[in-house]
């Protein structure tokens, strides 16, 4: 698993994510935290360590079920979430909100990936000969003022750790060659990520989406599979 981002700033304030890639590439978190940002670590440790632990022991223990409708794979990122979710909360949080966290959690086993999100970013296909695909979306409130013609700072819609429980949604999908994932924390989804080149390019991407709407920030990531 190969991966690149690119962020963008403006006059409107975006937090930059936290990133965690483990070493094999098998696991990507992407974790934005609105407040402190040691929150954005905290949540990505907390996930990382127990998908680790599950991975290695079938019999793990968790407070949290199991969902027949998904794969293995999927239920540990999805309870890695709320194991998350559990900490903050009765931990920084537990007197007063201090910080809320987006996370979007990436996994790989063999030709399948897995994915379970909180908030941004979007999660996108792209695969050869096909139109772009969202696989994942959570739009923050700001795009809803966007719809009425009013531009307004990134307002996050959903977060981990500002409440005693949370939804998370998650899912699974085969992979196949030249399959690339798309990931973007933004207000809109720009035209420039539907380009039909057969190369997809983030610098180029990236600044095709500044020279459109120079006042929008975003980040941006792009996961290639290929060795």
């Amino acid at each position: 698993m190969k991966f690149q981002e690119r962020s963008y700033s403006s006059t409107l304030f975006r937090p930059k994510p936290h990133i965690h890639l483990e070493g094999d590439g098998s696991l990507l978190l992407i974790t934005t935290s609105w407040g402190e940002p040691e929150f954005a670590a905290t949540a990505a440790g907390e996930i990382a360590r127990y998908v680790t632990a599950a991975r290695g022991d079938i019999e793990v223990t968790s407070p949290f079920e199991f969902l027949t409708g998904i794969s293995d794979e999927a239920n540990h990122l999805r309870i890695g979430l709320l194991l998350a979710n559990d900490v903050l909360y009765r931990g920084e949080n537990r007197i007063e909100y201090v910080s809320g966290v987006e996370v979007m959690a990436v996994s790989r086993t063999e030709n399948e990936i897995a994915w379970a999100h909180v908030g941004a970013p979007h999660l996108l296909l792209r695969r050869p000969g096909r139109p772009l695909a969202p696989l994942a979306t959570s739009f923050d409130h700001s795009f809803e003022l966007a719809l009425q013609g009013r531009r307004e700072a990134p307002l996050p819609s959903r977060l981990l750790g500002v409440e005693p429980s949370c939804h998370v949604a998650c899912g699974n999908l085969q992979i196949g060659s030249g399959d690339l994932l798309v990931l973007l924390a933004s207000s809109h989804l720009p035209p420039a990520l539907w380009t039909t080149n057969d190369s997809y390019d983030l610098p180029t991407i990236t600044k095709q989406m500044i020279q459109a709407d120079t006042e929008s920030p975003f980040w941006l990531g792009l996961v290639d599979f290929e060795e």
